[in-house]
């Protein structure tokens, strides 16, 4: 019997970019228990019945929206098993000026079992975080849904 193959994703899957000037900044995002992201397409567009009974549509645009959760995201850098953003650097990003407004984001899709990044313009709708457990370092419940502009 042939040894199963196993093929795993290279790399982080969400980077944010934290600096645009001079140049851009992307910023690597934990792993740490993260679920898996949930990506849904938001199809713009407008139906009309006719008068002879016929459907109408017109397409404008497909736009993705994104669901990012993680649980027991320890707070800092210091402690996440990767050593990227932990719950506490979302949400001061999600606090700052920055997150506020519209973003970019890096996804990466691992094709063909590389690091491949596709960037995306966004916002976030929402954000939630849930302080699970307090000791010598917090951990936290994070919840974000971006929408691409």
């Amino acid at each position: 019997m042939a040894a199963a193959v196993t093929y795993l994703p290279r790399g982080v899957l969400l980077k944010i970019e934290t600096q645009t000037s001079p140049s851009s900044v992307f910023t690597s995002v934990s792993e740490h228990n993260r679920s898996p992201i949930e990506v849904s397409t938001n199809r713009i567009e407008q139906s009309t019945r006719m008068s002879n009974g016929t459907l109408r549509k017109f397409f404008v645009a497909d736009k993705k929206q994104f669901s990012i959760s993680w649980s027991m995201l320890p707070a800092t850098t210091a402690y996440t098993t990767d050593g990227y953003w932990g719950a506490k650097d979302l949400i001061d990003f999600y606090e700052s000026s920055t997150g506020q407004g519209t973003f970019r984001i890096q996804l990466n899709y691992a094709q063909q079992g590389t690091e491949s990044f596709t960037t995306y313009t966004v916002n976030c709708t929402s954000f939630n975080a849930t302080l699970r457990k307090r000791g010598v370092v917090a951990h936290w419940d994070i919840s974000i849904t971006l929408d691409e502009v």
